[in-house]
């Protein structure tokens, strides 16, 4: 069993500094622990070429130019030599056995990955549909394992191929937000399960390069994929057509998310479609949230 350690990172030379080396350190299962550097013009580079000369299984990726969270992080794990791969943002402060906790998991061949658990804001996503949307909200039960509606792009540990089967972060959501959530919907459709570990611990810094963005930016591009969340995962047709109608709400509340229906529409003619291999419908995975 071979494992990978990704680290996502633009412009996080301090976060680097901080949390690097402890991710080296808790992560003795790892054989190989890479930062992908997403075209950093701080001496992000710099430093992670000084410290590969005291860690030798520490590895650099870097691109000319910005491709983003989803693609950055999808080179990275389709490089990596792993069959399972830790993926971390580099604010991510990882604890004693994080990986080990969850690796036993893996005995289950259907466990597509295992979240880990953030010191102090302990949760799993209990995922449903309400008032046109796909929702979600923490889960309550923390003290067992759970499962759960997706896994973050920046601490969890997820099985390779199943990744690459799916293709990994869907392109549609550039430059970010949504991706996990999308991969973590797609990955139940195709039958898989999804897992929260509470024994996984990490403390999540919470200092991320998103607040080099704009609010308005944010706001957004949060609303584009949270609207595109909906169009390229749910396929019940009175689901999408309570959706129509909340759209028509929004827009008479406010006329500027006509540009957001736009936007997203120009996203899905520039994409490819969604891949997915479907077992379970919207029904039968909101019921296994609505169960727990």
């Amino acid at each position: 069993m071979k494992i990978s350690v990704i680290i996502t990172n633009w412009n996080g030379l301090d976060l680097l500094k901080k949390n690097l080396e402890q991710v080296i350190k808790m992560s003795p299962e790892a054989q190989e622990i890479i930062v992908a550097d997403d075209a950093s013009s701080d001496k992000s580079v710099h430093y992670i070429k000084e410290l590969q000369k005291k860690y030798s299984k520490l590895k650099l990726i870097t691109h000319k130019n910005n491709l983003g969270f989803g693609k950055n992080s999808n080179n990275a794990i389709f490089k990596s030599k792993g069959d399972f791969v830790v993926m971390l943002n580099s604010d991510i402060f990882p604890h004693q056995d994080y990986i080990k906790n969850a690796l036993h998991h893996f005995s289950n061949p259907k466990v597509f990955g295992v979240g880990f658990a953030e010191l102090g804001n302990e949760n799993w996503a209990r995922i449903f549909w309400q008032n046109g949307y796909l929702q979600h909200e923490p889960g309550k039960d923390i003290k067992k394992t759970h499962i759960t509606g997706w896994l973050s792009g920046g601490g969890s540990i997820v099985r390779k191929d199943l990744f690459q089967k799916l293709g990994g972060f869907d392109k549609v959501y550039e430059p970010f937000y949504c991706e996990d959530l999308d991969l973590g919907l797609r990955a139940w459709k195709s039958g898989y399960t999804l897992l929260w570990e509470p024994k996984c611990i990490v403390e999540h810094r919470h200092e991320s390069t998103m607040s080099k963005f704009s609010k308005s930016l944010l706001n957004y591009v949060k609303e584009r994929n949270r609207l595109l969340s909906v169009w390229r995962n749910i396929d019940d047709p009175k689901f999408l057509s309570i959706n129509k109608l909340a759209m028509i709400g929004r827009v008479l509340s406010g006329p500027n998310y006509i540009k957001i229906i736009r936007a997203a529409k120009k996203q899905i003619k520039k994409s490819a479609p969604p891949i997915v291999f479907p077992k379970l419908t919207d029904q039968e995975i909101f019921k296994l949230f609505s169960d727990n």
